[in-house]
């Protein structure tokens, strides 16, 4: 219940207007008892018409009142409960952006899927009519406080089955913490059991992994279905206890008051009237008892996103170079995953010119894909420095500095939207041409030209739907757009046909022409040729050597194996 009073607390004054509105719909309330009481004593007793009519019209008033109160709180609820909602997605959803990537991935595959989810559960839960219900909770004090005017015999029968019902939440809230912790994580299994299936669909198939994945989602399901089977038995019994608690304090209310009536201590409206009176103190803690579960599952839902806001962040550098032209040094670098138990690589120092050409080979799994994201700006080093003329990349501005890197990933995927949006979501400010211009030197005038939609032609599951020679190429017509003076192209003729590998190294050879930096992970032997550094990855400190040729891009020019 942390939370609603945290949402209480941030609008005070919204909080306030809403406790106005309870207590005048809780007076309100009153009248259906006093009315019941009235008519039986006076107009019952003496049969005056204009008694009856009297009341009744008093009575209309009152709901007309009641209705016109009830809309006035709701919206007030509403802007409570909005403002709050909006401020936790949008934050929850910016971080899932701005956090930096390799600590998104060192975390469950099925997390955030299952934080937004979780969000979305919350914001029904701790929706207006909560915030209502909670609202009421301190008017149980003023029913109790009639019903003793009436009797303060009655006013303690109620009063008792008020604590038995805020000891019935109690109970319940104990039972569900210790329910949830492991729901949540049987819950991530099956998302991340689900990913996985996506991802990895062709390999599930051709290779028979259905026989190893079956059993573990079975297993995964298996548990979650049991949990939540448990936590559903429990707020059936928790509903059985409420309509169980409301039956007995009607009885008892009736069968106290019947003795009292029988005694002259009370009369028969009073009676009924207390009846009404002891329902309505009730049912605020009833509602709260019911609400148990699902408030219990949306505190755990924020305290997931709350942990998860814990995640590290892209360093927040500031610093702008506008002379920058390409150069970098590496001084001292190392890297290792977190919590592996191995350093990729360490002591690792280079200069790169402005405009020259390095190229980056070795044995897999050594490093190369994991410098290459350094340069980027998505890793952090674990050790020694990345130079910017003389400035740590951790002080520069990395908005500034994407717009400075041309970068094709070993893994090339995009947004949903269409091939424009991709491409000048990088480049913004590019001329209207330019996209276009960019995907045919990247021998990309068929994707336009064969669609209908051209330019618009939509991109789904981040471009899964394409083909991996078309994603590459892709992938180089959005570096090619953003064209700053440092590239990083990881594998960048990696799975391409010949027609593809020649188009490549027609645009290294031009984009050394033009004078730009180049960092290139390649194995392939026509790039290698045309280095003016190589960096060998084949053991724990990389070994630079200088490059097969004087002229960078030479040998990539004309002299093909």
């Amino acid at each position: 219940m942390g939370e609603i009073w945290r949402r209480l607390a941030r609008r005070p004054t919204a909080t306030a207007q809403l406790l106005v509105a309870s207590l005048i719909l809780n007076a309100l309330g009153l009248a259906s008892a006093l009315y019941v009481i009235q008519v039986l004593n006076r107009y019952v007793s003496y049969g005056v018409t204009a008694t009856l009519a009297t009341l009744t019209a008093g009575m209309v008033l009152a709901i007309a009142g009641e209705h016109a109160f009830r809309r006035l709180r709701h919206h007030l609820a509403e802007e409570i409960h909005s403002d709050a909602d909006q401020r936790l997605a949008t934050g929850l959803y910016g971080l899932l952006l701005t956090a930096r990537a390799a600590a998104l991935d060192a975390r469950p595959a099925g997390e955030r899927a299952l934080l937004m989810r979780g969000i979305e559960q919350a914001e029904g839960a701790l929706g207006p009519a909560t915030l209502t219900a909670f609202a009421d909770l301190p008017f149980s004090l003023l029913f109790l406080a009639v019903l003793a005017l009436l009797s303060p015999v009655l006013a303690m029968v109620a009063g008792g089955f008020c604590l038995a019902a805020m000891l019935l939440a109690w109970l319940g809230r104990r039972r569900l913490t210790v329910a949830a912790a492991g729901l949540r994580e049987a819950a991530e299994r099956v998302h991340a059991l689900i990913a996985a299936s996506a991802i990895a669909a062709d390999a599930i198939r051709h290779f028979r992994g259905g026989s190893l994945l079956m059993p573990r989602w079975q297993n995964a399901a298996d548990r979650e279905r049991a949990l939540r089977r448990n936590l559903a038995e429990g707020q059936q019994r928790g509903t059985s206890a409420v309509q169980a608690v409301q039956a007995l304090m009607g009885v008892a209310v009736i069968g106290t008051g019947a003795v009292l009536v029988v005694d002259g201590a009370l009369d028969v409206g009073a009676l009924i009237g207390a009846n009404l009176i002891a329902g309505r103190a009730l049912a605020p803690l009833l509602r709260l008892v019911q609400l148990g579960e699902s408030l219990h599952r949306a505190e755990e839902n924020l305290a997931a996103a709350r942990r998860f806001a814990a995640i590290e962040l892209e360093p927040a550098g500031t610093k702008i170079l506008p002379d920058w032209r390409g150069g970098l040094t590496l001084r001292g670098l190392s890297f290792s995953y977190p919590e592996a138990p191995a350093t990729l690589f360490a002591n690792l120092s280079a200069t790169i010119e402005a405009g020259g050409v390095l190229v980056v080979t070795g044995r897999n799994g050594t490093g190369k894909t994991a410098l290459v994201r350094l340069l980027a700006g998505l890793q952090t080093p674990s050790g020694g420095q990345i130079l910017v003329d003389g400035v740590d990349l951790r002080q520069v501005s990395l908005d500034w500095w994407r717009r400075q890197v041309s970068y094709v990933p070993q893994e090339p995927s995009f947004i949903e939207g269409s091939l424009r949006e991709n491409l000048t979501a990088a480049r913004p400010d590019a001329a209207p041409g330019e996209p276009e211009r960019c995907l045919r030197a990247a021998g990309l005038g068929g994707l336009i030209d064969e669609h209908p939609r051209g330019l618009d032609r939509p991109i789904g599951q981040g471009g899964a739907n394409l083909a991996p020679g078309l994603r590459r190429r892709l992938a180089l017509a959005r570096a090619l757009l953003v064209d700053g003076p440092l590239y990083l192209l990881d594998e960048p003729s990696e799975g391409l046909d010949r027609e593809g590998a020649e188009l490549v190294y027609a645009l290294l050879v031009d984009l050394v022409r033009r004078g730009k930096t180049l960092v290139v992970v390649s194995h392939d032997s026509n790039i290698l040729r045309g280095a003016g550094k190589v960096l060998r990855f084949d053991g724990r400190e990389p070994l630079l050597v200088q490059g097969l040729s004087t002229a960078p891009g030479a040998a990539a020019e004309g002299r093909r194996p």
